[in-house]
């Protein structure tokens, strides 16, 4: 039995509690990775509400992750991105939920939906910094490269890039 539900974000209301989630992660998790003028640049461009309704009609899908009918977090996924993968753009626990096997098997389900969709692996890109690689190296995924992305604005994301084969 799944400790978490994935619950597919479609509304309005889903999308403006998904960002909700964004902002408070974002802000307890990232404050010793990156600047705080970075993370409310990059709250503003890639987790506002306007934002994630942008991405999932560019074909990325939202998750918000829940426990008793609770939100712990979400997941924003883009199936087939390249051919054959999935990448896991995005996932994120509030505090509370961390540390108690959520993401484990979140992406344990990730690896059960792209099985069924006939994909090679999930791939994902993570701030060299994050104290979150140890954990995906712990569930299976291989840094394949580093690489450096201008985000604008002055800013740029010093990135992993992991893979999981499924």
């Amino acid at each position: 039995m799944n400790k978490i539900h994935l619950k597919k974000v479609k509304a309005q209301r889903e999308i403006l509690e998904t960002s909700g989630i964004a902002h408070i992660v974002w802000r307890e998790h990232y404050a010793n990775i990156i600047s705080s003028d970075q993370i409310e640049y990059m709250l503003a461009q890639f987790q506002s509400p306007d934002a994630i309704g942008k991405a999932i009609a560019e074909g990325y899908e939202y998750y918000l992750l829940r426990r008793f009918g609770v939100s712990a977090g979400y997941i924003g996924i883009k199936p087939n991105e390249p051919q054959g993968k999935m990448f896991l753009s995005k996932i994120y626990l509030l505090k509370d939920y961390r540390g108690r096997g959520y993401a484990y098997d979140t992406v344990t389900q990730l690896v059960e939906m792209s099985r069924r969709l006939h994909f090679s692996s999930i791939w994902l890109t993570v701030n060299k910094e994050n104290p979150s690689v140890s954990a995906y190296k712990k569930m299976g995924f291989e840094i394949m490269e580093e690489i450096v992305t201008d985000i604008g604005h002055g800013y740029v994301m010093d990135d992993y890039v992991m893979e999981k084969q499924v």
